[in-house]
């Protein structure tokens, strides 16, 4: 081999061969930027995924099957025929709405019919059976006894089925005959067998009246009534043709939402519930489906979507911090290998060759640590979220390609100042810079203007925090050397010459770069953003969970009078109880007209001490029995009436401050509260309220205050609590999510800022170390020579401090602005920014603690040449 071609090939290898650090650092960055952009939206899916599953799965099965309830006589057809309307409609529905949805049911049964015997045993309770009808009856019972019902021939007894359990409490034996009077005439029902169900946890049980048992009312001053639902023949329905109610449902395959496009479901549910199914061939008699799917799903895809923003804002700053710091890398490189690539040229090397032989060093070492990383995301996150991602990550290894390209200068032994290099910098560079701060003010104007939007990702939601974040970065380097200047007038009046020639460094040979000052304003500003965003977000779940309590204990069921409220405040642990009754609709008049509302009667001097504290608590100061009587109306209710309201019932009224709903309570929307007295006054009624609110005391178990409240109350009652629906909503996965990836992009940052100190330690170690030397040579201790290099990176911490603080308040305020929030709140307003002192401290105390050991590197690593290493290079 020739040996001038041996002497290049050497060249080569030794310039490959170093420096391995920079390579190193954009081998690590492309990965790592390859990996988040194949893994984000993949995880993005999962969590839709799961948060839909989350939702749907705590729906009960009457609120999650689609269903629909009318009373009407059987269309023509009879049930047969309602069967071949509900298959032909659901022939008709989407294949995604079909593979969801099971067949429709359908069931036919009439008002409460009282069944009386020959003669009534002195404890047999009266009878109520309501006559019904389902064509597949016997496919989900057992006979226990006797023979299924036949057809009714129009004449004799009518033959009906009843559960083991209701012709138990019944005291109705088989074979005996009991008659039910109807409009035309008396019919005799006999019961011909007992039945008990197949699958007693069964969801369709739930949409029929009562029919396993019989329920049983009894006030204690008549005998008390029994009421079951009565099976008959299909074919007798169709004889007797009565009115009655008609229920038809879907069920709903609650596991088998969350494999499905849930942007399609949403949507095609929508439109079925909004559109009445015709029931029969004439349409004459249709049905409104209903389902709580509608919202579950609504309520899913609002808090991924909000969630899918808040990451995409909170992850574009580390992904471009990580670019600007493969170039930083790059430039590194160029500058390490500035004498061989001199050396390159000077043997006939063309400029445009030694870019493509940067560009291709770059390829070799960014787009197989991106391919590598991209099948990992892929690997790790088997969520199919289509092949742009995967894409979009492998692309991402050619930054390194274009930024060796790029780094290299045009004259490659020209040495210059930076400072005076600052004062000659062209037009096309200042107006690139004027240009990104016009565009991050139009964007964040925009969005200022807007307001908030509800649906899929928003590109301006996303673009302008990005366009907010460089325009800061610019506008902070721009600034960066005002104080640095005026540091050295002070430092010029001062003796000593630590603080004067590291302040003349900093001026005349900044290490704050765009990349550099971006990377730490970035880790700052995620730290702040993330704390204020978790804390909203979770003050959002207390919100939620309090519009859906309405205070510590919540039990709901039997009525309870005036007595057993007050034998309630004295359980110990309760601090104070409030009952709440849905009562009358009564006309309430006011400037606008008259409206007819509901009446929602309450103690509001307990109430509003129950309350006392929560978001949207019940105003306290509203009397009881005063003239005119004090009511508080709903937003609803005043806007219709003018905002006024002038009497209710007749009676003279004054309206306080309206509300827009009563925590704990779902009423109509156009309600009216007013005082216990004043609501007995109005309408003859005692109050029995069904609702009862019970503040805690501090430091008392709700188990054991619940378990002295049934006693008291007695009967069958639910149960909710404030602090467990609260810790239901920080358990959804959207929630999780978003606290594991806010957390992670700290991290990132954090890590990021770390990378960007010694990587510009390392651009700027040539420089300083030979200053070093020299002040060494002059008689400096290493003492003195550590402070001129931390005057290098400390003013930049302080700078990226004040700046990346300022950030991190400001892009909180853009998510609340341009964002929907409220599906972690439970919907109301749009919700405010909530700051935990104790998070944000200790986030923004990591990442100090983290910038000042990356600071504390720099400097190590800036002295790391010898002195006599630096004087020797210089006399080469």
């Amino acid at each position: 081999m020739p040996p001038n071609r041996l002497s290049v090939l050497r060249l080569l290898r030794r310039r490959f061969g170093i420096p391995r650090g920079a390579a190193t650092v954009i081998v690590v960055l492309a990965a790592l930027t390859a990996l988040l952009i194949s893994v984000a939206p993949r995880m993005l899916v999962q969590v839709t995924r799961d948060e839909v599953a989350h939702q749907v799965g705590q729906l009960a099965p009457t609120t999650r099957d689609l269903t629909g309830t009318v009373s009407a006589v059987v269309p023509d057809g009879g049930i047969p025929g309602l069967e071949s309307s509900l298959s032909s409609a659901r022939d008709q529905w989407p294949s995604i709405v079909q593979s969801l949805v099971g067949d429709g049911e359908v069931a036919v049964y009439t008002d409460p019919l009282r069944a009386s015997p020959e003669a009534l045993g002195p404890t047999s309770p009266f009878t109520d059976v309501h006559l019904m009808a389902e064509p597949d009856a016997l496919a989900h019972l057992q006979i226990a006894e006797g023979a299924w019902p036949s057809a009714w021939s129009g004449s004799g007894p009518i033959e009906i089925t009843l559960s083991e359990d209701a012709a138990a409490t019944m005291d109705w034996p088989i074979g005996e005959r009991r008659t039910i009077l109807t409009a035309t005439a008396p019919l005799e029902l006999v019961l011909t067998a007992t039945v008990r169900a197949a699958d007693p946890d069964d969801p369709r049980w739930l949409h029929l009246p009562t029919a396993l048992t019989a329920t049983v009312f009894d006030d204690g001053n008549r005998r008390p009534v029994a009421t079951s639902a009565a099976w008959i023949d299909p074919g007798t329905w169709e004889v007797l043709d009565p009115p009655g109610t008609v229920v038809v449902w879907y069920p709903v395959d609650a596991a088998g939402a969350a494999d499905v496009d849930v942007a399609q479901l949403l949507p095609a549910i929508r439109a079925i519930v909004t559109s009445p199914l015709p029931l029969g061939p004439g349409g004459d008699v249709r049905v409104a489906l209903d389902s709580g799917l509608v919202a579950a799903l609504g309520t899913a895809v609002g808090r991924t979507e909000a969630t899918r923003a808040i990451l995409a804002v909170a992850a574009v700053g580390p992904v471009v911090v990580a670019f600007s710091l493969e170039v930083l890398a790059a430039a590194l490189m160029v500058r390490r290998r500035r004498q061989q690539l001199a050396l390159l040229a000077a043997r006939g090397a063309a400029s445009s060759q030694l870019r493509r032989l940067l560009a291709l060093e770059g390829a070799l070492l960014g787009i197989p640590a991106s391919v590598l990383a991209a099948a990992l995301g892929v690997f790790l996150v088997p969520s199919d979220a289509g092949w742009v991602p995967v894409a979009l990550a492998v692309l991402a290894g050619a930054v390194p390609a274009a930024a060796l390209a790029l780094a290299l200068p045009r004259h490659l032994l020209a040495v210059g100042r930076e400072d005076l290099d600052r004062r000659r910098r062209t037009l096309p560079m200042l107006a690139t810079e004027a240009l990104g701060v016009v565009l991050a003010a139009g964007a964040v104007t925009v969005l200022l203007v807007r307001g908030a939007g509800a649906g899929a990702l928003d590109p301006l939601a996303v673009a302008a925090p990005l366009l907010l974040t460089v325009a800061l970065a610019l506008i902070v380097v721009r600034l960066h050397p005002i104080p640095l200047a005026l540091a050295l007038r002070v430092q010029r009046r001062r003796r000593g010459a630590t603080g004067l020639v590291g302040a003349a460094r900093a001026v005349r040979e900044p290490v704050a770069g765009t990349a550099a000052v971006l990377a730490m304003l970035v880790a700052v500003a995620i730290a702040v953003f993330s704390s204020v965003v978790l804390a909203t977000v979770d003050r959002g779940a207390v919100v939620a969970a309090e519009r859906m309590v309405g205070a510590d204990i919540q039990i709901s069921g039997p009525y309870v009078d005036a007595d057993q409220l007050d034998t309630i405040r004295g359980v110990e642990g309760v601090a104070a109880v409030a009952g709440l009754l849905r009562g009358d609709y009564l006309p309430v008049t006011g400037p606008g007209g008259r409206v007819t509302a509901e009446v929602i009667a309450t103690d509001p001097t307990a109430l509003a001490a129950v309350q006392d504290g929560m978001v949207g608590a019940f105003p306290g100061g509203l009397a009881d029995g005063e003239i005119p009587v004090q009511v508080v109306p709903s937003t609803a209710l005043a806007a219709e009436l003018g905002g006024a309201i002038d009497a209710i019932s007749g009676a003279p009224a004054e309206a306080a401050e309206p509300i827009e709903q009563i925590l704990g309570l779902t009423a109509s929307s156009e309600f009216v509260v007013m005082g216990a007295d004043d609501y007995t006054a109005l309408t003859g009624k005692g109050f029995f309220p069904r609702t009862v609110l019970i503040e805690l005391a501090p430091g008392y178990d709700a188990a054991a205050v619940i378990d002295r409240v049934g006693q008291i109350i007695g009967g069958t009652f639910s149960v909710s609590l404030l602090d467990a629906s609260t810790d239901e909503i920080r358990s959804s996965p959207a929630v999780t999510a978003l606290q594991v990836a806010l957390l992670s992009a700290v991290g990132i940052a954090i890590a990021l800022s770390a990378v960007a100190v010694l990587v510009v330690a390392g651009v700027t170690r040539d420089a300083r170390s030979r200053v070093i030397a020299l002040l060494r040579t002059m008689g400096m201790g290493r003492r003195e020579t550590r402070g001129v290099v931390a005057w290098e990176f400390v003013p930049l911490g302080v700078t990226a401090l004040v700046a990346g603080g300022a950030l991190g308040i400001l892009l909180p305020l853009l998510i609340v602005f341009s964002i929907d929030l409220r599906p972690f709140t439970g919907g109301g307003g749009q919700p405010s920014l909530f700051i935990d002192p104790v998070l944000s401290a200790t986030l923004v105390a990591i990442v100090l603690a983290a910038l000042a050991l990356a600071v504390i590197g720099g400097v190590l690593s800036a002295r790391a040449t010898s002195t006599a290493t630096v004087l020797r290079m210089g006399e080469d």
